[in-house]
């Protein structure tokens, strides 16, 4: 462990492996894929649960459709890492992007229940697909950087700052079809960033059709490769660590929007309250580095974890007095925004550069399997107890989750303090 601790320490301190000129060419085009693909990400499910609270959805079938929009990034999130391992990940994430550029305008053509699973289920992998080629691209070019990858993470929390309040202004000003039009219009801006962004140029050459068509359907082989990574205890940790995390953002962008709507709060100040959680994240991740030099990495990752968890849980506690909402939201963004790259890091040290997305892939999938699970539990939760104690039962229980992934990690000697 101590030989794996020392090799990933020598790769956090080697240089980018190009000239400084193309390096930086290259990172700002990474930077502008993150901002303008995670803020697609963020669009898309907060004009969602706009469009279930407009319907009249029951919280278990919001709380369905919501976790159909993680089943297929659950179950291919590998498959697609893998892909851009292999074909490259500017083509592949090309290709899932274009994907979401068509299918946004369907929802408001469509809106039956049946059509929203299936739209969830296309737009949750592709929109999905969009952020990790984005992570890859990052992530190939940082050689773990966390100071990199922290200004990588400040790009998409950007976009995400900005995503909430202009989806949430477009639907009170166009309504459905304004506010999924204007989905369809940032989703085309993701194609422009990546066709400004350079081919990495230790990527595999250009497929052939036979290539591609004999890659594009998913492998056993390939999902065995990307579960053995967890035998590497640093790679575990992360995995379940990230699952927690992203537990919080499945809250906020699912049922903590329900419940907002619900107290009567418009679309507007939804969309600023999601905003400030989101500008909080991008002061979060300018400081991971700071926080780094005073505790080890995967410590600082469990506190700001358990701290987002903690502020999307009190919610329905603060009587809907927006300057509370306000101060939680901005905790829990920070919180989720400091342990962004702090994680991606961790994860990007432990493993090598020829399996980055393959090991993104595989947190992907973690992340995907808890955005699943959790609105689906916390609707069936607040049908059998309310809304708001769902609030707390589903942050409470992960809350003791993480803590338990705290003490067992403890005993791990590659750990130990």
């Amino acid at each position: 462990m101590a030989e794996a601790q020392g090799t990933a320490a020598s790769q956090a301190s080697d240089p980018i492996p190009s000239s400084p000129a193309a390096s930086r060419k290259a990172i700002y085009a990474a930077f502008g894929v993150g901002l303008t693909s995670n803020s697609v990400a963020m669009m898309t499910k907060v004009v969602f649960a706009l469009w279930a609270v407009h319907l009249h959805l029951s919280p278990s079938a919001i709380g369905v459709a919501a976790s159909a929009g993680a089943l297929l990034p659950f179950l291919l999130s590998i498959h697609g890492g893998v892909l851009m391992d292999r074909l490259g990940a500017r083509r592949v994430t090309l290709a899932y992007v274009v994907t979401t550029a068509l299918a946004m305008p369907l929802y408001p053509v469509l809106p039956y229940f049946s059509a929203i699973i299936v739209l969830q289920l296309i737009t949750g992998l592709t929109a999905n697909m969009g952020w990790v080629g984005a992570q890859t691209l990052i992530c190939n070019l940082s050689s773990g950087k966390t100071a990199l990858i922290s200004k990588f993470s400040v790009a998409g929390k950007i976009g995400t700052l900005v995503a909430p309040v202009a989806v949430g202004a477009t639907w009170d000003l166009g309504g459905p079809w304004g506010a999924f039009a204007f989905v369809t219009l940032a989703s085309w801006l993701v194609v422009v960033a990546l066709w400004f962004a350079p081919t990495d140029p230790d990527t595999t050459p250009r497929p052939t059709a036979r290539d591609v068509a004999r890659e594009l359907a998913p492998k056993l082989s390939d999902y065995i490769r990307a579960f053995s990574l967890i035998a590497i205890p640093t790679v575990a940790f992360v995995v379940v660590m990230s699952a927690l995390r992203i537990s919080s953002s499945a809250v906020q962008t699912s049922f903590y929007v329900v419940y907002l709507r619900d107290i009567g709060m418009i679309g507007t100040l939804i969309g600023v309250l999601v905003a400030v959680s989101e500008g909080a994240g991008l002061l979060g991740a300018l400081m991971a580095a700071f926080w780094e030099k005073y505790f080890k990495p995967h410590w600082v990752f469990i506190m700001f974890v358990v701290v987002s968890l903690l502020f999307v849980s009190i919610t329905p506690a603060l009587g809907g007095v927006f300057v509370l909402l306000a101060m939680a939201t901005f905790m829990r963004g920070y919180g989720q925004g400091l342990s962004q790259p702090v994680m991606f890091g961790i994860l990007s040290r432990a493993v090598s550069r020829n399996e980055q997305g393959t090991s993104i892939g595989l947190r992907t999938t973690s992340n995907r399997f808890a955005t699943l699970v959790v609105p689906a539990i916390m609707g069936v939760v607040a049908e059998a107890v309310g809304l708001e104690a769902s609030f707390y039962w589903i942050g409470g229980s992960l809350i003791a989750m993480t803590l338990c992934v705290a003490l067992f990690m403890r005993r791990l000697p590659g750990f130990k303090s």
